[in-house]
């Protein structure tokens, strides 16, 4: 049974020539690239040719570019490393992806004021956030797309915000779900700390990036060799970061493409819905992220719906922000406003381009079915 996988915001296929960069890395390349001798000056020649690809997807100076094991980690290192020791409040919204509310509750557990931005219609509330941010704020996080409905964050606008009223302050963004399917640059977010990640394009799991604006007080994280000039120190993770690089350099040449063709089936996926389920809701903004699409339908449990989807090899999330989960931490649906059945009744589907009206039909199709064999 071939499996139709529609499961592209939890994580993608790697393009084979990124696996061909990780293969080399482990085979040939080899050097560790803090080393003086032939071996080590190669690898040290990929390693900053790699970052120099990220930064010019960033529209960033290479120097400005910080190698991470993933969003998770460039997260915590941002809202981490601009609050310590320093004093005031951070804001942020309260959709934000748990790589950045963790640490934010845990700075709030240790005596930080934290505020949070409310979401009011499925947008964010932006006279709230001109009431939350003050002088004394130190840190403002506002993530770019939301992983679970595509919501698309006004961070440009929050940026001119913060410099008015706020000019000290950090603007951090996750822009985890959006590199790579929005045109964007650190200058037209007007954000001082970005976080990015390769496995949502087409690249290894296990790395990621920071932007660091030049100027941003930032405290290292990871203490040692002085590796990535000190913020996270650690001998590089070489086959990681060229294919992270090469799925960047792919990804980054076929964005406009790809992007037309994702929000083409997005269209496509909300209309069959619609025409299939006379009581179905979609989740996601028509104008938000090309690449996501959460739906509901009333009394259709997700956990199940999708376990009986898998069984017949079709691969989607669901948001099952209702119940208690550790992994995922507090119900973004419900914070957009959804009730908790509506929460517990999301599934989530999560596209690339190489996906297929075919497929979308077919995951459809069997949704039917099931929905029908249970009344």
């Amino acid at each position: 049974m071939k499996t139709i996988y529609l499961d592209n915001c939890a994580t993608t296929r790697p393009y084979p020539e990124v696996t061909e960069a990780v293969a080399s890395m482990m085979t040939v390349y080899f050097g560790n690239p803090s080393s003086l001798h032939v071996e080590g000056r190669r690898a040290k020649e990929i390693l900053e040719r790699s970052r120099q690809t990220v930064a010019a997807a960033l529209g960033a100076e290479p120097d400005e570019i910080y190698f991470t094991s993933g969003g998770t980690e460039a997260d915590n290192i941002a809202v981490l490393g601009v609050c310590e020791g320093k004093d005031g409040s951070a804001v942020t919204t309260t959709v934000e992806h748990p790589a950045v509310h963790k640490p934010l509750s845990h700075l709030r557990r240790s005596g930080r004021q934290v505020k949070y931005i409310p979401i009011a219609n499925g947008a964010l509330d932006t006279d709230k956030a001109c009431e939350l941010i003050k002088p004394d704020t130190i840190l403002v996080s506002v993530m770019l797309v939301n992983n679970e409905t595509g919501t698309i964050l006004p961070v440009a606008e929050i940026a001119e915000l913060v410099k008015r009223q706020a000019p000290g302050a950090a603007l951090h963004c996750d822009a985890v779900q959006g590199f790579g399917k929005l045109r964007f640059t650190a200058e037209s977010l007007g954000a001082d700390l970005i976080c990015v990640s390769g496995h949502k394009i087409h690249g290894p799991k296990g790395i990621g990036a920071l932007y660091v604006k030049k100027g941003t007080q930032i405290s290292r994280r990871v203490y040692g060799g002085g590796q990535e000039k000190g913020l996270r120190s650690g001998t590089e993770a070489m086959p990681l970061i060229a294919g992270f690089a090469e799925a960047v350099r792919i990804t980054m040449e076929r964005l406009d493409a790809d992007a037309r063709r994702m929000r083409e089936l997005k269209a496509y996926a909300i209309e069959r819905l619609k025409e299939t389920f006379f009581d179905a809701v979609i989740n996601s903004p028509a104008e938000g992220a090309p690449h996501i699409v959460s739906f509901y339908l009333p009394g259709l449990k997700n956990a199940q719906a999708a376990s009986f989807l898998s069984d017949n090899g079709i691969c989607v999330s669901t948001s099952a922000a209702c119940k208690s989960n550790h992994a995922r931490g507090p119900s973004m649906l419900m914070s957009f406003g959804l009730s908790a059945e509506a929460a517990d009744s999301t599934l989530r589907v999560g596209l690339s381009a190489e996906n297929t009206e075919d497929e979308l039909d077919a995951m459809i199709e069997l949704l039917r079915k099931y929905r029908h064999e249970r009344g």
